[in-house]
């Protein structure tokens, strides 16, 4: 087979390949059959994995009860981190993210977020071990000090408001914790119920809420998906209204406020 006839068989399967494809688009059996759902353990009470190596927690009883409702099958994918959430979101290897994502106005230009718990966060809380310095009475007062933030989160773009505070990058709100135990920060940054949870579990644990300013609020937590997915905003939207009672179930099932 000579030079010109390998050109002009190539072009005609490039040819033909087009045409099916204009014909039959590709599809992705996995989107239309499965949700998605991207999430991080060790964020209990929101998604954490139980003695048997299974996934549990909020989230994940309503990740469950919002697939069965769409009529698809549940995927859990662990990515460990807020940032990396976000980024499997984008480049589409997610359909959503389920894990007490807080509603914002500046995600709300970016992604679409459904509502399913939680009311408006006006203050955020600082927490402490043990005891709050004599001389801090607000956020302003931290000149020098060192605070647990989780990258990318609320309270991270809160906290960068503030730029005598020194700011300790941790993925994990449970490592969050442990550097305030072990004296390596003064302080951690985190989501009110997250907050709680630990002062119910620590009693050394001291509250200093930081008040927030009107475009810092947060309205409720939200399942985020892809503004330009559509179709699946509505299906979770409605399925969310359907399931307002059960969620309140899993609200009291496990103690989120």
């Amino acid at each position: 087979m000579n030079y010109k006839t390998i050109i002009l068989l190539t072009l005609f399967i490039t040819l033909i390949s087009y045409t099916i494809y204009e014909k039959y688009p590709t599809t992705n059996v996995q989107n239309q059959n499965t949700f998605v759902v991207g999430t991080a353990s060790g964020y209990a009470p929101f998604v954490s994995i139980n003695a048997s190596g299974d996934y549990e927690g909020f989230d994940i009883d309503v990740a469950h009860a919002l697939a069965k409702n769409i009529g698809k099958t549940l995927v859990i994918k662990d990515l460990g981190s807020m940032t990396a959430l976000f980024m499997a979101l984008e480049q589409g290897t997610i359909d959503a993210i389920i894990w007490g994502i807080s509603i914002t106005q500046e995600r709300l230009k970016k992604v679409a977020m459904i509502h399913y718990q939680g009311e408006t966060t006006k203050s955020f809380p600082l927490i402490f071990w043990k005891e709050i310095p004599n001389n801090v009475t607000t956020i302003n007062d931290m000149k020098n000090m060192t605070v647990c933030v989780e990258p990318t989160s609320s309270q991270d773009s809160v906290l960068r408001k503030y730029p005598f505070i020194t700011i300790v990058p941790t993925e994990r709100v449970d490592d969050a914790l442990l550097n305030l135990q072990y004296g390596k920060v003064d302080a951690a940054f985190v989501e009110p119920a997250i907050a709680k949870k630990f002062q119910r579990k620590f009693p050394d644990i001291k509250i200093l809420n930081v008040s927030l300013a009107p475009e810092d609020q947060v309205f409720g937590i939200g399942i985020v998906i892809k503004k330009n997915n559509t179709v699946l905003i509505t299906q979770v939207q409605e399925a969310v209204n359907q399931l307002a009672a059960i969620i309140k179930e899993y609200e009291q099932k496990w103690n989120i406020e």
